[in-house]
């Protein structure tokens, strides 16, 4: 499924509603691409899947200030745990980060044991 590495977003169900009103089920689709982006704190290039609306912002903001943005809007929402396709993005760009576990609350991971 294409899915922007940055954002997370992906396509989604949508209806076709006629003129007599009749509902008909569709998918949305987004823009992904495929991008080489120059990250100048890093000081290389990274592949990336973006959408259209990502590379705008962008353009506009800066590829840092862009991420760091984004990064704070997932993490906020998902109980500050990041999810798998996260862990891939840090992935792409080479950033090695920890996440602690919250209090009261153990994932379980390979290599983890049960007894």
């Amino acid at each position: 499924m294409a899915r922007s590495d940055l954002t997370g977003k992906h396509k989604v169900r949508a209806q076709n509603v006629s003129h007599s009103n009749i509902k008909t089920k569709r998918w949305q689709r987004l823009n992904v691409q495929s991008r080489r982006i120059w990250v100048p704190e890093l000081s290389r290039f990274v592949r990336l899947n973006v959408t259209t609306r990502d590379l705008r912002s962008i353009d506009k903001l800066g590829f840092w200030s862009y991420l760091t943005k984004t990064l704070d809007r997932r993490l906020t929402g998902s109980h500050g745990l990041p999810s798998g396709d996260m862990r891939g993005l840090f992935k792409k760009l080479g950033i090695e980060v920890v996440f602690e576990e919250a209090p009261g609350e153990h994932v379980h991971g390979p290599g983890c044991d049960h007894g």
